[in-house]
Protein backbone atom coordinates (compact mmCIF):
# COMPACT_ATOMS: atom_id res chain seq x y z
CA UNK A 1 0.00 0.00 0.00
CA UNK A 2 3.15 2.18 -0.22
CA UNK A 3 1.67 3.33 -3.90
CA UNK A 4 3.17 6.05 -5.94
CA UNK A 5 6.58 7.59 -5.96
CA UNK A 6 6.22 10.28 -3.41
CA UNK A 7 5.79 10.85 0.38
CA UNK A 8 4.07 8.07 2.35
CA UNK A 9 2.08 8.73 5.28
CA UNK A 10 2.17 6.62 8.13
CA UNK A 11 -0.50 7.39 11.00
CA UNK A 12 -0.12 6.01 14.62
CA UNK A 13 -2.27 6.31 17.45
CA UNK A 14 -4.92 8.24 15.49
CA UNK A 15 -8.54 7.35 15.10
CA UNK A 16 -9.30 5.21 11.89
CA UNK A 17 -12.80 4.97 10.38
CA UNK A 18 -14.69 2.96 13.21
CA UNK A 19 -11.49 2.21 15.11
CA UNK A 20 -9.41 3.11 18.11
CA UNK A 21 -5.58 2.54 18.08
CA UNK A 22 -3.68 2.03 20.06
CA UNK A 23 -1.27 4.37 21.73
CA UNK A 24 2.07 4.42 19.70
CA UNK A 25 4.83 3.07 22.24
CA UNK A 26 5.54 3.52 25.87
CA UNK A 27 7.67 3.84 28.79
CA UNK A 28 9.35 6.77 30.35
CA UNK A 29 11.90 9.41 28.05
CA UNK A 30 12.56 11.27 31.14
CA UNK A 31 11.54 14.56 29.76
CA UNK A 32 8.70 17.23 31.15
CA UNK A 33 5.14 17.39 31.56
CA UNK A 34 4.97 18.92 27.93
CA UNK A 35 7.50 16.80 26.06
CA UNK A 36 8.49 13.02 25.42
CA UNK A 37 10.63 11.25 22.96
CA UNK A 38 10.42 9.94 19.82
CA UNK A 39 12.95 7.22 19.42
CA UNK A 40 13.83 4.60 16.77
CA UNK A 41 15.78 2.42 14.45
CA UNK A 42 16.08 3.60 10.02
CA UNK A 43 16.62 0.58 8.05
CA UNK A 44 16.86 -0.23 4.32
CA UNK A 45 13.91 -2.02 2.76
CA UNK A 46 15.81 -4.15 0.38
CA UNK A 47 18.89 -5.43 2.80
CA UNK A 48 17.38 -4.81 6.56
CA UNK A 49 20.55 -3.05 7.46
CA UNK A 50 20.49 0.24 9.34
CA UNK A 51 20.82 3.28 7.50
CA UNK A 52 23.43 5.40 9.08
CA UNK A 53 23.09 9.79 8.49
CA UNK A 54 19.72 9.19 8.12
CA UNK A 55 17.36 12.57 8.95
CA UNK A 56 14.37 12.34 11.05
CA UNK A 57 12.92 15.99 10.89
CA UNK A 58 9.83 17.91 12.15
CA UNK A 59 10.28 21.49 10.76
CA UNK A 60 13.53 22.83 12.25
CA UNK A 61 13.62 19.62 14.65
CA UNK A 62 16.19 16.78 13.59
CA UNK A 63 17.86 14.31 14.41
CA UNK A 64 20.56 12.25 12.43
CA UNK A 65 20.77 8.12 13.25
CA UNK A 66 24.13 6.78 14.25
CA UNK A 67 25.50 4.24 12.96
CA UNK A 68 23.26 1.56 13.66
CA UNK A 69 20.29 3.60 12.30
CA UNK A 70 18.67 4.63 15.66
CA UNK A 71 17.82 8.61 16.19
CA UNK A 72 16.20 10.00 18.59
CA UNK A 73 13.90 13.31 18.66
CA UNK A 74 12.43 15.10 21.70
CA UNK A 75 9.05 16.75 20.68
CA UNK A 76 6.57 18.86 22.63
CA UNK A 77 3.18 16.55 23.27
CA UNK A 78 0.78 16.36 21.10
CA UNK A 79 0.28 14.77 18.02
CA UNK A 80 3.09 15.05 15.07
CA UNK A 81 4.13 14.37 11.22
CA UNK A 82 8.00 13.60 11.25
CA UNK A 83 9.55 12.98 7.86
CA UNK A 84 12.51 11.02 7.52
CA UNK A 85 15.07 11.57 4.50
CA UNK A 86 18.35 9.54 3.56
CA UNK A 87 19.90 9.86 0.20
CA UNK A 88 19.27 7.75 -2.45
CA UNK A 89 15.82 6.82 -0.38
CA UNK A 90 12.56 8.12 -0.99
CA UNK A 91 11.35 10.59 1.35
CA UNK A 92 8.90 8.95 3.82
CA UNK A 93 6.60 10.92 6.56
CA UNK A 94 4.68 9.45 9.63
CA UNK A 95 2.04 10.63 11.83
CA UNK A 96 2.46 9.86 15.97
CA UNK A 97 0.87 11.52 18.84
CA UNK A 98 3.23 12.68 21.98
CA UNK A 99 2.36 12.06 25.57
CA UNK A 100 3.93 13.61 28.32
CA UNK A 101 7.17 11.64 29.37
CA UNK A 102 6.81 9.20 27.31
CA UNK A 103 9.27 7.45 24.99
CA UNK A 104 7.22 6.82 21.11
CA UNK A 105 9.07 3.74 19.56
CA UNK A 106 9.17 4.23 15.62
CA UNK A 107 11.02 2.68 13.30
CA UNK A 108 11.37 3.72 9.95
CA UNK A 109 11.85 1.01 6.44
CA UNK A 110 12.99 3.26 3.62
CA UNK A 111 12.60 2.04 -0.15
CA UNK A 112 15.33 2.64 -2.56
CA UNK A 113 15.08 6.01 -5.08
CA UNK A 114 14.64 4.22 -8.71
CA UNK A 115 16.51 5.80 -11.61
CA UNK A 116 12.82 5.96 -13.13
CA UNK A 117 11.72 8.21 -9.77
CA UNK A 118 14.44 11.00 -10.41
CA UNK A 119 14.29 10.70 -14.63
CA UNK A 120 12.21 8.84 -16.76
CA UNK A 121 14.22 10.11 -19.63
CA UNK A 122 17.28 7.89 -19.00
CA UNK A 123 18.51 6.57 -21.67
CA UNK A 124 17.97 2.83 -21.60
CA UNK A 125 15.57 2.48 -18.94
CA UNK A 126 13.01 0.59 -20.92
CA UNK A 127 15.26 -1.95 -21.20
CA UNK A 128 16.75 -2.06 -17.55
CA UNK A 129 13.59 -4.57 -16.51
CA UNK A 130 12.41 -8.04 -17.26
CA UNK A 131 9.56 -6.93 -18.89
CA UNK A 132 10.60 -5.33 -21.43
CA UNK A 133 11.25 -8.53 -23.29
CA UNK A 134 7.72 -9.81 -23.22
CA UNK A 135 4.29 -9.19 -24.70
CA UNK A 136 1.93 -9.64 -22.21
CA UNK A 137 2.15 -9.51 -17.90
CA UNK A 138 -0.22 -10.96 -15.52
CA UNK A 139 -0.38 -9.12 -12.40
CA UNK A 140 -2.28 -12.18 -9.69
CA UNK A 141 -2.96 -11.60 -6.42
CA UNK A 142 -4.62 -13.67 -3.64
CA UNK A 143 -7.76 -11.21 -2.04
CA UNK A 144 -7.30 -11.51 1.84
CA UNK A 145 -3.41 -12.33 2.09
CA UNK A 146 -4.08 -15.35 4.20
CA UNK A 147 -7.28 -17.23 4.75
CA UNK A 148 -7.81 -19.75 7.30
CA UNK A 149 -9.36 -23.09 7.18
CA UNK A 150 -9.44 -26.06 9.88
CA UNK A 151 -7.72 -29.39 10.65
CA UNK A 152 -10.84 -31.65 11.53
CA UNK A 153 -14.57 -31.12 10.94
CA UNK A 154 -15.78 -33.65 12.90
CA UNK A 155 -17.24 -31.34 15.18
CA UNK A 156 -18.15 -27.79 14.18
CA UNK A 157 -17.26 -25.39 11.21
CA UNK A 158 -15.84 -22.19 11.55
CA UNK A 159 -14.73 -21.92 7.94
CA UNK A 160 -14.12 -24.32 4.74
CA UNK A 161 -11.18 -24.72 3.01
CA UNK A 162 -11.95 -21.48 0.50
CA UNK A 163 -9.33 -19.74 -0.98
CA UNK A 164 -9.68 -16.86 -3.77
CA UNK A 165 -7.17 -15.85 -6.55
CA UNK A 166 -7.45 -12.64 -8.97
CA UNK A 167 -5.25 -11.57 -12.26
CA UNK A 168 -5.41 -9.09 -14.72
CA UNK A 169 -3.19 -9.58 -17.95
CA UNK A 170 -1.86 -6.54 -19.46
CA UNK A 171 -0.73 -6.76 -23.09
CA UNK A 172 2.45 -3.77 -23.29
CA UNK A 173 1.43 -0.86 -24.88
CA UNK A 174 -2.01 -2.38 -25.10
CA UNK A 175 -4.01 -2.01 -22.58
CA UNK A 176 -5.65 -4.75 -19.67
CA UNK A 177 -7.38 -7.05 -21.86
CA UNK A 178 -10.15 -9.62 -20.97
CA UNK A 179 -11.17 -11.07 -24.42
CA UNK A 180 -9.79 -13.19 -26.49
CA UNK A 181 -8.04 -15.20 -24.01
CA UNK A 182 -8.29 -18.04 -21.22
CA UNK A 183 -6.99 -17.75 -18.12
CA UNK A 184 -5.99 -21.40 -16.27
CA UNK A 185 -4.64 -22.20 -12.64
CA UNK A 186 -3.13 -24.87 -11.11
CA UNK A 187 -1.52 -26.01 -8.12
CA UNK A 188 1.81 -28.81 -8.71
CA UNK A 189 2.34 -29.24 -5.14
CA UNK A 190 -1.98 -29.28 -4.00
CA UNK A 191 -3.41 -31.40 -6.44
CA UNK A 192 -5.65 -33.30 -3.73
CA UNK A 193 -6.81 -31.78 -0.50
CA UNK A 194 -8.78 -34.10 0.04
CA UNK A 195 -5.41 -36.18 1.42
CA UNK A 196 -4.96 -33.93 4.07
CA UNK A 197 -8.75 -33.17 5.45
CA UNK A 198 -11.96 -34.41 6.45
CA UNK A 199 -13.49 -31.81 5.24
CA UNK A 200 -15.42 -33.73 1.87
CA UNK A 201 -16.33 -36.52 4.86
CA UNK A 202 -18.63 -33.86 6.66
CA UNK A 203 -19.55 -31.36 4.11
CA UNK A 204 -23.15 -32.49 3.61
CA UNK A 205 -23.99 -32.33 7.55
CA UNK A 206 -23.35 -28.48 6.93
CA UNK A 207 -25.22 -28.26 4.09
CA UNK A 208 -22.97 -27.99 1.51
CA UNK A 209 -22.68 -30.50 -1.18
CA UNK A 210 -19.38 -30.67 -2.80
CA UNK A 211 -17.29 -33.19 -4.36
CA UNK A 212 -14.21 -34.31 -3.03
CA UNK A 213 -11.63 -31.45 -4.24
CA UNK A 214 -14.12 -29.23 -5.12
CA UNK A 215 -15.07 -26.27 -3.01
CA UNK A 216 -18.01 -25.04 -1.94
CA UNK A 217 -18.54 -22.24 -5.00
CA UNK A 218 -18.22 -25.39 -7.63
CA UNK A 219 -14.41 -24.16 -7.78
CA UNK A 220 -11.96 -26.95 -8.01
CA UNK A 221 -8.17 -27.35 -7.25
CA UNK A 222 -7.23 -26.77 -10.74
CA UNK A 223 -9.35 -24.81 -13.51
CA UNK A 224 -10.26 -21.74 -15.60
CA UNK A 225 -10.79 -18.45 -14.15
CA UNK A 226 -13.64 -16.55 -14.65
CA UNK A 227 -14.32 -13.00 -15.55
CA UNK A 228 -15.01 -10.74 -12.01
CA UNK A 229 -17.95 -8.63 -11.70
CA UNK A 230 -16.27 -5.55 -13.49
CA UNK A 231 -15.06 -7.12 -16.37
CA UNK A 232 -11.30 -5.99 -15.44
CA UNK A 233 -9.67 -9.35 -14.89
CA UNK A 234 -10.37 -12.92 -13.63
CA UNK A 235 -10.91 -14.52 -10.61
CA UNK A 236 -11.05 -18.00 -9.24
CA UNK A 237 -13.32 -17.95 -5.74
CA UNK A 238 -13.53 -20.72 -2.80
CA UNK A 239 -10.39 -22.85 -4.35
CA UNK A 240 -10.61 -25.32 -1.44
CA UNK A 241 -6.59 -25.42 -0.44
CA UNK A 242 -5.41 -26.85 2.78
CA UNK A 243 -1.84 -25.84 4.39
CA UNK A 244 -0.80 -29.03 3.44
CA UNK A 245 1.07 -30.57 0.12
CA UNK A 246 0.28 -33.97 -1.17
CA UNK A 247 2.94 -35.18 0.67
CA UNK A 248 1.89 -33.56 3.90
CA UNK A 249 4.32 -31.13 4.21
CA UNK A 250 3.30 -28.30 5.93
CA UNK A 251 2.98 -25.41 3.19
CA UNK A 252 0.78 -22.16 3.84
CA UNK A 253 2.29 -20.47 1.14
CA UNK A 254 1.98 -22.65 -1.85
CA UNK A 255 1.81 -20.73 -5.41
CA UNK A 256 -0.65 -20.99 -8.06
CA UNK A 257 0.65 -21.98 -11.66
CA UNK A 258 -1.29 -18.84 -14.10
CA UNK A 259 -1.12 -19.62 -17.60
CA UNK A 260 -2.23 -17.24 -19.69
CA UNK A 261 -3.61 -18.99 -23.24
CA UNK A 262 -4.65 -17.42 -26.79
CA UNK A 263 -8.20 -19.50 -26.39
CA UNK A 264 -8.79 -19.27 -30.46
CA UNK A 265 -4.90 -20.94 -31.29
CA UNK A 266 -4.36 -22.41 -27.88
CA UNK A 267 -0.53 -20.78 -27.48
CA UNK A 268 0.71 -19.67 -24.08
CA UNK A 269 0.74 -15.54 -23.79
CA UNK A 270 2.20 -15.22 -20.57
CA UNK A 271 3.06 -17.51 -17.10
CA UNK A 272 3.55 -16.17 -13.66
CA UNK A 273 3.07 -17.69 -10.13
CA UNK A 274 1.29 -15.99 -6.90
CA UNK A 275 0.75 -17.53 -3.80
CA UNK A 276 -2.41 -19.08 -2.55
CA UNK A 277 -2.12 -18.58 1.40
CA UNK A 278 -4.17 -20.59 4.05
CA UNK A 279 -3.72 -21.82 7.28
CA UNK A 280 -5.37 -24.05 9.85
CA UNK A 281 -2.89 -22.62 13.17
CA UNK A 282 -5.93 -20.79 14.97
CA UNK A 283 -4.56 -23.06 18.02
CA UNK A 284 -7.81 -23.03 19.62
CA UNK A 285 -5.76 -25.41 21.72
CA UNK A 286 -4.00 -22.73 23.60
CA UNK A 287 -6.78 -22.42 25.57
CA UNK A 288 -8.55 -25.72 25.24
CA UNK A 289 -6.51 -27.99 25.50
CA UNK A 290 -4.52 -30.89 23.13
CA UNK A 291 -6.73 -33.53 23.68
CA UNK A 292 -10.20 -33.19 22.29
CA UNK A 293 -9.89 -29.62 22.18
CA UNK A 294 -12.94 -29.19 19.55
CA UNK A 295 -15.17 -31.14 21.82
CA UNK A 296 -13.85 -28.68 24.85
CA UNK A 297 -14.94 -25.98 23.08
CA UNK A 298 -19.05 -27.66 22.42
CA UNK A 299 -19.10 -28.55 26.03
CA UNK A 300 -17.90 -25.17 26.83
CA UNK A 301 -20.40 -23.46 24.44
CA UNK A 302 -23.49 -25.48 25.73
CA UNK A 303 -22.74 -25.04 29.36
CA UNK A 304 -22.79 -21.21 29.25
CA UNK A 305 -25.73 -20.86 26.45
CA UNK A 306 -27.69 -23.75 27.29
CA UNK A 307 -27.01 -25.32 24.00
CA UNK A 308 -27.31 -29.28 23.05
CA UNK A 309 -23.94 -28.95 20.74
CA UNK A 310 -22.59 -31.92 22.27
CA UNK A 311 -25.35 -33.96 22.51
CA UNK A 312 -26.38 -33.33 18.56
CA UNK A 313 -22.65 -34.00 17.72
CA UNK A 314 -23.27 -37.56 19.27
CA UNK A 315 -26.48 -38.07 17.18
CA UNK A 316 -24.75 -36.85 14.12
CA UNK A 317 -25.94 -33.32 13.73
CA UNK A 318 -22.85 -31.17 13.04
CA UNK A 319 -23.40 -27.27 13.14
CA UNK A 320 -21.86 -24.19 11.23
CA UNK A 321 -21.04 -21.76 13.43
CA UNK A 322 -23.05 -19.31 11.07
CA UNK A 323 -26.14 -20.73 11.36
CA UNK A 324 -26.57 -18.84 14.56
CA UNK A 325 -23.64 -16.25 14.29
CA UNK A 326 -23.76 -14.26 11.40
CA UNK A 327 -20.82 -14.85 9.41
CA UNK A 328 -20.43 -11.99 6.60
CA UNK A 329 -17.32 -14.35 4.94
CA UNK A 330 -19.71 -16.90 4.26
CA UNK A 331 -22.48 -14.63 3.51
CA UNK A 332 -24.90 -16.05 6.28
CA UNK A 333 -27.39 -13.90 8.39
CA UNK A 334 -27.00 -15.79 11.50
CA UNK A 335 -30.30 -16.04 13.99
CA UNK A 336 -31.51 -12.58 15.29
CA UNK A 337 -30.95 -11.63 18.70
CA UNK A 338 -27.62 -13.84 18.34
CA UNK A 339 -24.52 -11.93 18.78
CA UNK A 340 -22.57 -12.14 15.03
CA UNK A 341 -19.51 -14.51 14.74
CA UNK A 342 -16.99 -12.05 14.87
CA UNK A 343 -18.02 -9.98 17.55
CA UNK A 344 -18.94 -13.00 19.98
CA UNK A 345 -15.26 -14.42 19.36
CA UNK A 346 -13.33 -11.29 20.28
CA UNK A 347 -16.12 -10.12 23.21
CA UNK A 348 -15.65 -13.52 24.54
CA UNK A 349 -11.89 -14.25 24.51
CA UNK A 350 -11.02 -10.46 25.27
CA UNK A 351 -10.03 -11.13 29.07
CA UNK A 352 -8.52 -14.27 28.25
CA UNK A 353 -6.05 -13.54 25.75
CA UNK A 354 -2.78 -11.97 26.87
CA UNK A 355 -0.63 -10.39 23.96
CA UNK A 356 3.20 -11.52 24.90
CA UNK A 357 4.06 -8.09 23.43
CA UNK A 358 3.03 -5.14 21.48
CA UNK A 359 5.95 -6.07 18.25
CA UNK A 360 4.48 -9.60 18.31
CA UNK A 361 0.47 -9.39 17.77
CA UNK A 362 1.01 -12.60 20.00
CA UNK A 363 -3.05 -11.80 21.51
CA UNK A 364 -4.09 -11.81 18.04
CA UNK A 365 -1.45 -15.22 16.85
CA UNK A 366 -4.09 -17.11 19.40
CA UNK A 367 -6.48 -17.40 16.68
CA UNK A 368 -4.93 -15.80 13.59
CA UNK A 369 -2.54 -17.54 11.83
CA UNK A 370 -0.30 -17.39 13.70
CA UNK A 371 3.71 -17.53 15.34
CA UNK A 372 4.07 -20.59 12.64
CA UNK A 373 2.22 -18.74 9.98
CA UNK A 374 3.54 -15.41 9.93
CA UNK A 375 0.36 -13.82 8.06
CA UNK A 376 1.50 -10.09 9.22
CA UNK A 377 4.40 -10.15 6.99
CA UNK A 378 3.67 -7.33 4.04
CA UNK A 379 5.48 -3.73 4.44
CA UNK A 380 3.43 -2.93 7.35
CA UNK A 381 5.19 -5.35 9.19
CA UNK A 382 8.55 -3.63 7.95
CA UNK A 383 6.92 -0.90 9.02
CA UNK A 384 7.17 -1.99 13.04
CA UNK A 385 3.36 -1.93 12.41
CA UNK A 386 0.81 -4.61 14.53
CA UNK A 387 -2.19 -6.12 14.51
CA UNK A 388 -3.80 -3.77 17.11
CA UNK A 389 -2.13 -0.38 14.94
CA UNK A 390 -4.51 -1.03 12.21
CA UNK A 391 -7.72 -2.93 14.06
CA UNK A 392 -7.41 -2.05 17.39
CA UNK A 393 -6.86 -4.73 20.27
CA UNK A 394 -9.65 -7.20 21.80
CA UNK A 395 -10.98 -4.56 23.34
CA UNK A 396 -11.40 -1.92 21.35
CA UNK A 397 -12.81 -4.72 18.62
CA UNK A 398 -15.88 -5.82 21.23
CA UNK A 399 -16.76 -2.10 20.71
CA UNK A 400 -16.70 -1.47 17.73
CA UNK A 401 -18.26 -4.34 16.45
CA UNK A 402 -21.08 -4.01 19.84
CA UNK A 403 -21.66 -0.64 17.91
CA UNK A 404 -22.74 -1.68 14.61
CA UNK A 405 -19.01 -2.23 12.63
CA UNK A 406 -19.62 -4.99 9.87
CA UNK A 407 -17.09 -7.71 10.03
CA UNK A 408 -15.53 -8.30 6.78
CA UNK A 409 -17.22 -5.59 5.29
CA UNK A 410 -16.23 -2.26 6.96
CA UNK A 411 -12.16 -2.84 7.58
CA UNK A 412 -9.10 0.00 8.30
CA UNK A 413 -8.71 2.13 4.83
CA UNK A 414 -5.48 2.94 3.44
CA UNK A 415 -6.56 6.38 3.24
CA UNK A 416 -6.71 7.13 6.59
CA UNK A 417 -2.96 6.69 7.21
CA UNK A 418 -1.55 6.42 3.49
CA UNK A 419 -3.60 10.65 2.97
CA UNK A 420 -6.03 11.32 0.13
CA UNK A 421 -3.73 10.32 -2.89
CA UNK A 422 -3.43 6.80 -1.55
CA UNK A 423 -7.29 6.33 -0.45
CA UNK A 424 -9.51 3.31 -1.47
CA UNK A 425 -12.84 4.04 -3.83
CA UNK A 426 -15.70 5.46 -1.59
CA UNK A 427 -17.43 2.52 0.23
CA UNK A 428 -15.29 0.38 -1.38
CA UNK A 429 -12.88 -2.53 0.31
CA UNK A 430 -9.16 -1.97 -0.74
CA UNK A 431 -9.33 -5.32 -2.03
CA UNK A 432 -12.03 -4.28 -4.47
CA UNK A 433 -10.99 -0.58 -5.24
CA UNK A 434 -9.18 0.29 -8.33
CA UNK A 435 -6.67 3.05 -9.70
CA UNK A 436 -9.10 6.56 -9.76
CA UNK A 437 -6.10 9.22 -9.82
CA UNK A 438 -3.64 8.33 -12.22
CA UNK A 439 -1.66 10.74 -14.91
CA UNK A 440 -3.60 9.68 -17.46
CA UNK A 441 -7.30 9.07 -17.28
CA UNK A 442 -7.39 6.68 -19.81
CA UNK A 443 -5.56 4.59 -16.55
CA UNK A 444 -8.47 5.01 -14.34
CA UNK A 445 -10.76 2.55 -13.37
CA UNK A 446 -9.15 -0.13 -15.06
CA UNK A 447 -6.16 -1.24 -12.60
CA UNK A 448 -7.11 -2.75 -9.36
CA UNK A 449 -4.79 -1.45 -6.31
CA UNK A 450 -3.85 -5.41 -4.99
CA UNK A 451 -2.50 -5.59 -8.95
CA UNK A 452 0.01 -3.43 -8.06
CA UNK A 453 0.45 -3.86 -4.14
CA UNK A 454 -0.37 -7.26 -3.49
CA UNK A 455 -3.25 -8.42 -0.94
CA UNK A 456 -3.45 -6.98 2.54
CA UNK A 457 -1.21 -8.15 5.36
CA UNK A 458 1.31 -9.40 2.19
CA UNK A 459 1.76 -5.70 0.84
CA UNK A 460 4.75 -5.53 -1.36
CA UNK A 461 7.71 -5.87 0.11
CA UNK A 462 6.77 -8.84 1.78
CA UNK A 463 8.93 -10.76 4.43
CA UNK A 464 8.00 -13.75 2.89
CA UNK A 465 10.31 -14.11 -0.33
CA UNK A 466 7.53 -16.25 -2.15
CA UNK A 467 5.11 -13.12 -2.06
CA UNK A 468 7.51 -11.30 -3.97
CA UNK A 469 7.33 -13.38 -7.42
CA UNK A 470 5.83 -11.08 -9.40
CA UNK A 471 7.83 -7.83 -9.31
CA UNK A 472 10.88 -9.69 -8.88
CA UNK A 473 9.29 -11.51 -12.59
CA UNK A 474 8.64 -8.07 -14.26
CA UNK A 475 10.91 -5.30 -12.88
CA UNK A 476 13.90 -7.43 -10.73
CA UNK A 477 13.50 -6.32 -7.67
CA UNK A 478 10.76 -7.02 -4.83
CA UNK A 479 8.37 -3.60 -4.32
CA UNK A 480 5.30 -2.95 -5.66
CA UNK A 481 4.66 -2.50 -9.14
CA UNK A 482 6.13 0.89 -9.57
CA UNK A 483 8.05 1.09 -13.12
CA UNK A 484 5.62 1.84 -15.49
CA UNK A 485 7.44 0.19 -18.73
CA UNK A 486 6.55 -3.40 -17.21
CA UNK A 487 2.80 -1.99 -18.31
CA UNK A 488 4.00 0.67 -21.02
CA UNK A 489 6.42 0.59 -24.29
CA UNK A 490 6.20 4.26 -24.81
CA UNK A 491 7.96 7.07 -22.82
CA UNK A 492 6.33 8.52 -19.86
CA UNK A 493 7.10 11.62 -18.24
CA UNK A 494 5.55 11.08 -15.21
CA UNK A 495 6.51 11.87 -11.06
CA UNK A 496 3.95 9.79 -9.48
CA UNK A 497 1.32 6.84 -10.01
CA UNK A 498 -1.06 8.38 -7.57
CA UNK A 499 -1.72 12.61 -8.63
Amino acid sequence: MMGGMGSIIFRCGMAMLLFSLAACGGGDGGTTATSGVVSGVVTDAGTGMPLANAVVSEGAAMATTDAGGVYTLVRPVGDHILTVSAAGYLTTSRRCTVAPGATVSHDWWLTTAHPAYIDYSSAGLISTIPASTMNYVVLAWNDLGMHCAQDDYSAFCILPPFNTLHAQVIRRGGGVITSGITVSYSFAKKANSAANTNFWQYAAKYGWNAAPNVGITGTPLAGTMKVDANSLGFVAEGIPLTPYDDDGTWDPYATAAITVTDTASGAVLATTQVVAPVSTEMNCSNCHGMTNTYQNILQAHDRRNGTTLVADRAAGTLHLCGECHADNALGLPGKSGVKNLSLAMHGFHQDKLVSAGASTSSACYNCHPGPRTNCLRGTMFHASQTCTDCHGDMGTMTRVLANGRQPWLQEPRCGDCHGSGHQENSATLYRNSVLTNSPDPKMDGRLYCEACHNSTHAEYTSANPVDNGIPRQYQGDSYWIWNCYVCHTDYMPMPSMHQ
